[in-house]
């Protein structure tokens, strides 16, 4: 099993005035936009604005199923959620903090018995 960083999500009270900061400013081009949500193509990553206030999120992704992951990451101590439905993609997710607080989510293909 591999994790590949594949966003940072910031959580931004203007979601407009950070918008044309990294799309006018950092000159990245906008990768997928949404109500609420604004996807920034950063070459190895992605950064998204959401709106809202909360710590920022790292998102990976799994190169096994994620149920597969999941289990790993739980055998050596990680405190990991649900596996659920993504709210907006045909994945599977599954949320945890790191031992300071920060949040993480791990998304990937649902496991063989459908989670």
């Amino acid at each position: 099993m591999s994790l590949n960083l594949q966003r940072i999500v910031l959580f931004v009270a203007d979601i407009e005035k950070e918008a044309a900061f990294y799309r006018d400013k950092l000159g990245l081009p906008v990768s997928e936009e949404r109500k609420g949500w604004i996807e920034f193509d950063a070459g190895a990553c992605r950064i998204a604005l959401h709106r809202g206030k909360r710590k920022p999120r790292l998102d990976f992704e799994t190169d096994v199923a994620l149920q597969e992951t999941s289990a790993e990451l739980k055998d050596r101590g990680v405190r990991l959620g649900d596996i659920k439905p993504h709210p907006v993609h045909d994945l599977s997710l599954c949320g945890g903090k790191d031992p300071e607080g920060n949040p993480f989510r791990i998304t990937g293909q649902a496991g063989d018995d459908g989670s």
